[in-house]
């Protein structure tokens, strides 16, 4: 089993929380990880509401069901026993001990308010993502977050990157992005096979996952709507222009969307804007969370198919989004990331923001950084002032240079720890 990232922060939230939340779409992984977790630290017992008969008794007697299965217990797919968490809060109002539940789900159940209130103040939430590609190359986690906001000087921060060894050439990195990150379709070697895995994959969400958490009547809009998205990934998000372009009501394209957000099919990118009177952009940016599953909606299967549809900059933004965040998520909390651009189209790709201080930062797919994507960082920083603590240009290249006093170009390799 490929080591997960995310098992240092769920063991020290098991010695803190009384009941651990771990989220995330179908199939990243989540039930490998704390089944892991019970066998070898963390003595517990197993049960999937997956299984037909114990997800009828968890929804027949809740109480019962705890009282049979005593903690420390996993409890997989929760969210298809709502009432299941009423009763999990009962028990750990009279007892606070640590590490008493460790709950999965494939929806982001948090975000309705009867959990978020059953719930509130007894939790730790944590997200896990599809592999990052460190953790598909076996690397040690990356130390680049940390890194980042303890350097103030762009050489200072070359100098903590890791040493210099064999760097993944234009065809490993392509070839990672079309794989997209999820275990299975990541480690398999034929395109073919990851392409049947897809189309499985799809299926399964659209019956099961969507239909665990709302009735969707109409099955093959909201198909359609995935597949829009894919190809609209890393654009601003224009309900009108997507409500017009499927012939779907707006309210219905925003349900929809808030339902593949929820699902952890999609996750948008929000502006930041420190003084609303500049006029910033307001919407959100829209990525696929992964783009091994973007490329098979949009049918691509090689990286000539990705340049001839003109796609390549952006699956490789969303690509980097996707990375960012799986750093994100096993880092410190309180880290965010967003996005900053100007009504005049000044943009920067990423702000990544922890304590009030920001990491602006640029993604770029070729050797060479035009004037355009340095001045972009200049205008950012301006704007936004001393909070701006680095300014980096990422690209597929394998030289780390200070360009100014806080700007620097780093390999995307070398920031992703690999």
């Amino acid at each position: 089993m490929l080591r997960r990232f995310l098992e240092n922060r769920l063991l020290d939230s098991l010695r803190e929380f009384p009941i651990v939340l771990v989220t995330g779409a179908r199939q990243v992984g989540k039930t490998t990880l704390v089944r892991a977790m019970a066998s070898s630290k963390w003595p517990a017992k197993y049960a999937t509401l997956d299984t037909l008969a114990t997800l009828e008794a968890a929804l027949r007697d809740p109480d019962g069901f705890l009282s049979e299965n005593p903690a420390p217990l996993i409890i997989d797919e929760v969210q298809k026993a709502p009432d299941l968490l009423r009763a999990i809060k009962l028990r750990v109002d009279n007892n606070r001990k640590p590490g008493q539940y460790i709950l999965t789900g494939s929806a982001n159940i948090m975000t309705l308010k009867t959990v978020s209130e059953t719930l509130a103040g007894r939790v730790a939430l944590l997200n896990l993502y599809p592999f990052s590609w460190a953790e598909l190359l076996k690397k040690k986690q990356p130390d680049t977050l940390p890194h980042l906001f303890r350097t103030t000087r762009p050489s200072e921060f070359i100098s903590a990157l890791p040493s210099k060894s064999p760097v993944p050439s234009y065809k490993e990195i392509k070839a990672r992005i079309l794989a997209g990150g999820y275990p299975v379709p990541s480690l398999m070697g034929s395109k073919s096979s990851r392409s049947t895995w897809f189309d499985g994959y799809r299926q399964t969400y659209l019956e099961r996952d969507v239909r665990d958490i709302t009735h969707l009547g109409n099955l093959p809009d909201f198909n359609r709507l995935l597949s829009m998205s894919a190809s609209r990934t890393s654009q601003l998000l224009n309900y009108s222009s997507m409500s017009q372009d499927l012939g779907l009501p707006y309210t219905t394209v925003r349900r929809h969307l808030g339902l593949l957000e929820t699902t952890y099919q999609i996750f948008l990118l929000r502006p930041y804007y420190a003084n609303i009177g500049k006029r910033l952009i307001k919407s959100p940016k829209l990525h696929l969370t992964d783009t091994g599953m973007a490329c098979h909606l949009m049918g691509i299967d090689s990286w000539s198919v990705l340049e001839r549809q003109n796609k390549v900059g952006a699956i490789f933004e969303t690509w980097v989004a996707s990375e960012l965040l799986k750093l994100i998520s096993v880092s410190s909390p309180g880290t965010r990331l967003w996005f900053w651009r100007t009504v005049d189209r000044k943009e920067v790709d990423f702000l990544i923001e922890k304590g009030g201080e920001l990491i602006a930062i640029q993604v770029t797919w070729s050797q060479k950084v035009g004037r355009r994507t340095i001045a972009s960082l200049h205008a950012c920083a301006e704007d936004l002032g001393s909070s701006v603590r680095l300014a980096l240009v990422l690209y597929p290249g394998d030289e780390s240079i200070a360009l100014d006093r806080r700007t620097a170009l780093i390999p995307i390799t070398a920031f992703l720890g690999v």
